[in-house]
């Protein structure tokens, strides 16, 4: 009979396999998305496929949690992961950039359930002594899917085909799959939990009409149309009604009590801007090295390269000096 301590080694590995897909899926992808459009097409429409798939997983994380909570975070890994492979073979299979948009929203509520549920997973299976080491152990995974996920893509998209970016998810994700499934026991204990809907609700549609007017604006409508006020008025509208739900919720999406707490706010607002550049960087610098120069998805990975390592490292230190000067939040 297997040891317990060799059971949650093989959970540990099936937990990190999912991480690492979840966190590498935007960067896999970036390097592949100039070949991508010059293949299915819909420049003007290629931004969503990233957004696509971040908006569904900033949905789906705190719904996810909570019904893991609920009914049980083996149910919902398992539920997200399949979810997320699903996707993944969908985005393989895409022949437009509408259906690769969509399918990318598959894979980001799977992505969603994944991040939450395996960190909760971590903290349940192991002692509080422990936690530190694995919680190391999870970061490590999100630096190499940093560095590597460029160039993995990069190299996928030259000498397989961009689709492999998208079907090498399904052999890590059944093996993830593989091992929580035989070797995480979870107890049977759970715990009511009330699920902010609303929140979640208006905060998609708040973003989302703001993301189309600002897509259509100018090209299919011109900024004065009924169709684009009616955009940013919907934008306005869902995100009063997303503050004024967030302050009658039991236990909200995002619990606005936080930012009283000036550190906290001020880490939330440059973590905004860091996310935001990143994001455009990874996105947009690869486009323009293969659609202006003329380049290879290699030639982006490695013009990537540079920019992940410095927030890799950069995420050390910061780390390092929180902990060495004890600031409390």
């Amino acid at each position: 009979m297997m040891k317990q301590e060799s059971k949650k080694k093989f959970v540990v590995i099936g937990l990190l396999l999912g991480i690492l897909m979840a966190a590498m899926d935007n960067t896999i992808v970036a390097t592949a998305m100039g070949t991508i459009v010059s293949e299915l097409g819909g420049l003007d429409q290629f931004i969503w496929v990233t957004s696509a798939y971040m908006i569904a997983s900033v949905a789906g994380m705190p719904i996810f949690g909570k019904l893991s909570d609920m009914y049980g975070r083996k149910l919902f890994y398992v539920s997200g992961l399949t979810l997320f492979l699903v996707g993944s073979i969908l985005c393989g299979l895409a022949q437009n950039m509408v259906q690769l948009s969509v399918f990318r929203a598959i894979q980001g509520l799977g992505g969603g359930a994944l991040m939450p549920i395996a960190f909760t997973i971590m903290f349940d299976t192991f002692p509080p002594e422990q936690r530190g080491k694995m919680s190391g152990l999870f970061g490590a995974v999100f630096g190499i899917s940093s560095v590597f996920g460029p160039l993995l893509g990069a190299y996928i998209t030259d000498y397989i085909d961009w689709r492999w970016v998208f079907y090498v998810n399904v052999p890590l994700g059944l093996l993830s799959l593989f091992f929580i499934g035989k070797f995480y026991f979870e107890s049977l204990e759970h715990r009511e939990q009330k699920i902010d809907w609303w929140g979640a609700i208006l905060l998609v549609s708040s973003v989302l009409c703001l993301m189309f007017a600002l897509e259509l604006g100018g090209k299919e409508y011109a900024w004065d149309s009924v169709v684009i006020i009616s955009l940013f008025g919907g934008f306005a509208v869902f995100l009063v009604l997303f503050f004024w739900a967030e302050t009658k919720a039991t236990d909200p999406v995002i619990p606005f009590h936080l930012f009283k707490k000036r550190l906290f706010a001020t880490a939330q607002g440059i973590g905004f801007l860091y996310g935001a550049t990143f994001i455009l960087g990874t996105i947009f610098i690869p486009i323009f090295v293969q659609g202006v120069y003329g380049g290879t998805a290699t030639n982006s990975g490695l013009i990537l390269t540079p920019m992940m390592l410095g927030s890799v490292v950069g995420s050390q230190i910061g780390g390092g000096l929180r902990l060495k000067r004890r600031i409390a939040i």
